[in-house]
């Protein structure tokens, strides 16, 4: 079937735009999206998938007002015939300036919140590529970019009208191969701990996952770096910028982390990060709010199916909704009435650099036991 985009030059294989060019069942194109109000008493986290080779499109809208709950929907639906533009369900995304200015939109519904946010990106990050294999086969093989600024436009979150007047926002977009897409993952001999997708980075070991993404009104960057559990690096990327200036790719790195007693959840946690024009940017992040509890988006085997994302889930719109209790600072109370303590957790930010004060998105994975902080398996 032609899409629009089969009339521009950018083929890349002898296919259609809707088909993809590997036949690995896990092919994706996400993007994830966030915004919170600068105290964090209000949050949005939102986004949208396409799974090409299991003719799927899902999405999902989630929210928080104040600390106590967090609102999921979730929304999947057959991706072909494609129509375009792209809708699922009551959302859908708009680029009206390519890189500078995206509108995403959630209409008035029956299922619960909604939306209209324009968001206007100070900082782009294309990432390196990720790229993993485990037993002889390639686990993850993907590229992302990510993007901070500003968001205006409306949020209703439980009834209630928020104006948005400049509250951060993050957003990624990434596309790719990544484990845990579909419903299922072989397994190959080395187990991947704790299901998350950049644990088979590993090598069966745990893993630390440290990310923050941030913005003020005249700095702004990205520090990402995976150690496995004795501390060894295996990733590291990110950048810092002065805003509207070149920015500078870092290059070195450490973090102090400050774990909430008895938790994998933090209160503070130091960045320093070194940069390769000779800077040294120090960061001071806060968690404030509530840390995103991802399963009700759908990853981390989400969905009441426990398939997650990219899973087949019938030839109609499918929509499911429900809510977390997120009063204790780590353990969830899920709809039947029972706790849990997930791992994929994102944790909305304040940041502190060169005397300034921001907002950021934090998330941050133990994955297995962790030496350096003494955390022992769990």
């Amino acid at each position: 079937m032609l899409t629009s985009l089969d009339e521009s030059l950018y083929h890349q294989s002898p296919l259609l735009f809707q088909q993809a060019a590997v036949t690995d069942h896990r092919f994706y194109d996400r993007y994830a999206y966030t915004t919170m109000a600068p105290d964090g008493s209000a949050a949005l986290l939102t986004g949208m998938g396409v799974y090409k080779n299991l003719n799927v499109m899902d999405g999902f809208v989630t929210t928080q007002a104040g600390q106590s709950v967090q609102r999921n929907i979730r929304i999947s639906r057959p991706l072909r015939p494609i129509v375009e533009p792209l809708t699922l369900g009551p959302m859908r995304t708009e680029f009206p300036v390519a890189f500078q200015e995206t509108r995403m939109i959630c209409e008035p519904n029956e299922y619960g919140d909604a939306f209209d946010l324009t968001f206007r990106p100070v900082f782009t990050r294309l990432e390196n590529p990720h790229y993993g294999e485990t037993d002889g086969r390639v686990t993850q093989d993907y590229r992302r970019f990510s993007q901070v600024g500003w968001t205006s436009g409306t949020l209703v979150v439980d009834g209630q009208e928020h104006t948005l007047d400049k509250w951060f926002g993050w957003r990624d977009h990434s596309w790719g191969v990544r484990p845990g897409v579909g419903g299922f993952e072989p397994f190959t001999g080395t187990r991947n701990r704790g299901g998350i997708p950049s644990a088979s980075r590993g090598g069966g070991l745990g893993i630390l996952l440290v990310y923050v993404a941030f913005a003020t009104d005249s700095y702004s960057g990205f520090f990402f770096t995976i150690e496995d559990e004795n501390g060894k690096r295996i990733y590291l990327d990110g950048a810092m910028q002065v805003n509207g200036e070149e920015p500078s790719e870092i290059v070195d790195g450490s973090h102090e982390i400050k774990f909430i007693p008895g938790t994998r959840l933090y209160s503070t946690m130091s960045i320093q990060a070194k940069t390769a024009d000779g800077q040294v940017w120090d960061l001071d992040v806060e968690a404030i709010g509530r840390a995103w509890v991802y399963r009700g988006t759908g990853y981390d085997h989400g969905w009441n199916d426990t398939k997650g994302l990219g899973a087949w889930r019938g030839d109609e719109l499918t929509v499911e909704t429900d809510v977390y209790g997120v009063g204790d600072v780590e353990e969830t109370v899920m709809p039947d009435g029972g706790r849990i303590r997930p791992i994929h957790r994102e944790q909305p930010v304040r940041v502190r650099v060169r005397g300034e004060e921001g907002n950021g998105h934090s998330p941050l994975f133990v994955v297995g036991p962790n030496r350096v902080y003494g955390l022992e398996e769990r």
